[in-house]
């Protein structure tokens, strides 16, 4: 399998998080085009050595760090991701802002065996840091800027971290992400001849 391409992020803050179950989220927003998104997992881990040998070992999720940069973050959805505040088109960074908790989800394009897959992605919750930000003059090329927002990841109540589920069909895989971030039941949607 190979991918080649990565679409459609889109972040929507924790409503209420119910015992044993994922959260439920207000509206979701997009963050803007996705250019990637790199996934760096930390282990809880321990080994057991006995008799000159390893005798039990054991890595566990303790949390995750998706990294994504995006060709743009307007002003409304960098309010809804990282908590600042917007007042008559000024945006305000203070120390105490607190980005709220909520969920993430993207697709990835996938080839295998020649056929075209479409793969969602769902980390029930997340909670964004604003990345680097990097200015540079035009010279005799024009490179252009990018923003980064980092996600930390963390188990949901159910312990789950992250669901993924695979599609033939890139409305369905939309469809799928969508209703994860609605928390309403997923129907996928007719489809589309080959």
């Amino acid at each position: 399998m190979a991918s080649f391409g990565a679409k459609r992020p889109r972040f929507a803050k924790i409503q209420t998080e119910p015992e044993n179950a994922l959260p439920t989220y207000d509206t979701p927003v997009t963050i803007g085009r996705l250019i990637k998104g790199d996934l760096s997992i930390t282990y809880a881990s321990g080994k057991l050595f006995a008799d000159d040998e390893l005798a039990e070992s054991v890595d566990e999720f303790s949390s995750g760090t998706v990294a994504l940069e995006t060709d743009d973050v307007v002003d409304d959805v960098a309010q809804e991701i990282y908590g600042l505040t917007v007042s008559n088109g000024e945006v305000s960074y203070k120390a105490g802002d607190t980005p709220p908790p909520g969920g993430l989800t993207y697709h990835k394009v996938l080839m295998r065996r020649g056929k075209k897959l479409f793969k969602g992605y769902y980390y029930p919750r997340v909670q964004a840091v604003l990345g680097n930000d990097t200015a540079q003059t035009k010279g005799d090329s024009v490179t252009f800027g990018t923003s980064a927002t980092n996600f930390t990841v963390y188990q949901s109540n159910t312990g789950q971290w992250r669901v993924t589920k695979e599609f033939a069909s890139e409305a369905a895989c939309e469809a799928w992400c969508d209703s994860k971030l609605k928390g309403t039941p997923f129907v996928p949607p007719p489809e589309e001849d080959d």
